[in-house]
């Protein structure tokens, strides 16, 4: 989120997608919308249940969901659009194609 934010997204980054990612599927991607919905829900709900006193860092984590939540469906949106290779590619050429690719950004 942070990359994303500073602008530039696609000259900073050099995704790797992990298999268990899911992000290429429209209905794989709307899981991870649930998640945050709900990982905001349950710690308002459990707020809701405690004293307001001394509860620095929570606030915090719910904004900090929040805005992971309102950047879930563009940040993965953006990454299914990005030529990105597998672990398993990586693996296989001892990650020579990565590199290469990081040892051309570093030069320019």
């Amino acid at each position: 989120m942070q990359i994303a934010k500073n602008g530039e997204f696609y000259d900073r980054i050099f995704p790797i997608v992990l298999p268990d990612a899911q992000i290429y599927k429209p209905v794989a991607r709307l899981k991870y919308i649930k998640h945050w919905e709900e990982e905001i829900k349950d710690l308002d709900e459990e707020m809701k249940g405690v004293s307001a006193a001394n509860l620095q860092g929570f606030r915090e984590k719910i904004d900090q969901y929040t805005e992971i939540r309102k950047m879930i469906a563009e940040l993965t949106n953006l990454l299914t659009d990005m030529n990105t290779l597998t672990s398993d590619i990586h693996s296989e050429s001892d990650f020579e194609d990565l590199i290469n690719a990081i040892a051309v950004r570093l030069d320019e």
